[in-house]
């Protein structure tokens, strides 16, 4: 038996008592009449609807703490038992957020004089009825991220040598210069971990589509899109039609800056491995990258420094000699962010958080990720290691958790980032910061008598 979290609001009828003298101006007390009327029926919906909301809040706070604790415990210990824990504590949310959205569409939010209540309902009210649907993403979802953290690749003339892909195949990708050790740990993960999950990620493409047209979306696409729509306050309008046309706008205004790039990116390659390997008009192998995806070329940049005599700002030999520890650099990202004015981190974070691999064998996913768990238990997961890259992914992660704090005392259904670019737009203009030669010379990680170059800032142009 379910348990709706409040009834049906009541429709009440109101006549004013003075409508039955009125003699002549009848009109005009007639609508201020209807207008009392009006408000104050809508005062009582607003009124029921905070109520309601009141109450929704407090069982989910409950409910997605339990399920975000289920989901922390699986991705940093990937059992079946785990995920049989996480499933079930996803589902009880689910079935409570489906019913409550279904005592929300009770509401005409047309009647709520309050901003605020009538942007919660609005958001409660729009989710899919249809669980099932539900049930089987999240089954494929799971069942891609075991392979994804556990799958393996396997030498050719050593089936025992066998390495995951974090820690091991992104090493090769980020510091392996050769060129058939990149192709081969390139090939090696699509060929033997993508090959196994393509069939599950088709089924997951044609479950999220199946999930947004319940939504009321053309597709998943657009139901991306729309988490940029802004219809409420209405002087923050903003449709996701137009998010098409401004990403084609910014592609066009810095493709003439990627072509630069990329042409640079190659003639170095060229230059490296030479005309058997890299065309000097044609694309680059992605392998070559330094990235698994070739979404982040810094992991070349040893190989085409364009300045070589000028001092470098990469610290990671300074925090090798300094014997920084994985403690030092989110100890140093606090004290980046408390700097500024910004939030310490909580005793439950320093307690709970992952931010190295376990060593005792535990199976964990090692993607860097900012938990907001419920019930302002804030955590990030991460396999750190000591170099300058996951020194700055490090100040991007407990970037979002500062997001995260900023809005922990919102209404449930508002703790949220104003939309998911922005929530990363956060994280990274935090970790730009942690690039300056300022911040760096204030940690002793590089020499006070660093100069900084001021024609970096010269535009020949």
């Amino acid at each position: 038996m379910k348990q709706a979290l409040i009834r049906k609001p009541s429709s009440r009828s109101f006549t004013h008592p003075a409508f039955f003298d009125l003699k002549g101006n009848m009109l005009s007390w007639l609508c201020f009449t209807w207008s009392l009327v009006v408000l104050a029926g809508a005062q009582d919906v607003t009124q029921q609807a905070a109520e309601f909301l009141k109450q929704f809040d407090a069982r989910a706070d409950d409910l997605y703490y339990a399920a975000s604790i289920a989901s922390w415990n699986y991705n940093t210990n990937l059992t079946e038992e785990n995920a049989k824990i996480m499933h079930e504590k996803d589902n009880i949310f689910s079935k409570f957020y489906e019913e409550a959205s279904k005592n929300a569409s009770m509401y005409n939010v047309n009647q709520i004089t309050n901003e605020t209540i009538r942007l919660q309902l609005h958001l409660l009210q729009n989710v899919p009825t249809n669980s099932s649907t539900k049930d089987q993403l999240d089954t494929v979802l799971r069942k891609m991220s075991t392979m994804y953290s556990t799958g393996t690749v396997c030498k050719q003339d050593d089936p025992f040598n066998c390495l995951p892909l974090e820690p091991g195949l992104d090493d090769i990708m980020e510091n392996n210069w050769s060129y058939s050790e990149r192709l081969w740990a390139w090939e090696g993960w699509r060929a033997d971990v993508g090959k196994k999950m393509r069939p599950l990620y088709e089924s997951y493409v044609e479950l999220k589509n199946k999930y947004a047209r319940l939504r009321g979306y053309a597709d998943y696409g657009d139901y991306w899109r729309a988490n940029y729509e802004v219809d409420l306050p209405k002087e923050y309008q903003y449709q996701r039609a137009q998010l098409i046309t401004d990403v084609e706008n910014t592609l066009q205004q810095i493709m003439p800056l990627y072509k630069h790039l990329h042409a640079y990116v190659r003639r170095h390659l060229y230059k490296h491995y030479g005309p058997e390997f890299i065309n000097p008009e044609g694309a680059i192998p992605a392998h070559l990258l330094g990235d698994m995806w070739g979404r982040f070329w810094t992991n070349l940049y040893p190989l085409m420094v364009p300045f070589p005599n000028k001092t470098s700002i990469d610290v990671t030999s300074a925090m090798v000699t300094k014997k920084w520890t994985v403690n030092s650099i989110f100890k140093a990202a606090e004290q980046f962010f408390t700097s500024i004015g910004l939030f310490p981190m909580t005793d439950n974070f320093w307690n709970n958080s992952m931010l190295e691999e376990p060593k005792d064998g535990r199976k964990v996913v090692c993607h860097p990720t900012a938990w907001d768990m419920g019930k302002k238990d804030y955590r990030i997961k991460m396999c750190t290691k000591i170099n300058m890259e996951d020194f700055l992914t490090a100040h991007h992660e407990m970037g979002h958790i500062e997001y995260d704090m900023a809005y922990s005392d919102q209404p449930f259904l508002l703790r949220n980032g104003a939309n998911e670019g922005f929530h990363e737009a956060v994280g990274e203009i935090m970790s730009l910061s942690a690039a300056t030669p300022k911040y760096l010379k204030s940690l002793g990680l590089l020499e006070h008598t660093f100069q900084e170059d001021t024609e970096i800032k010269h535009n020949p142009e």
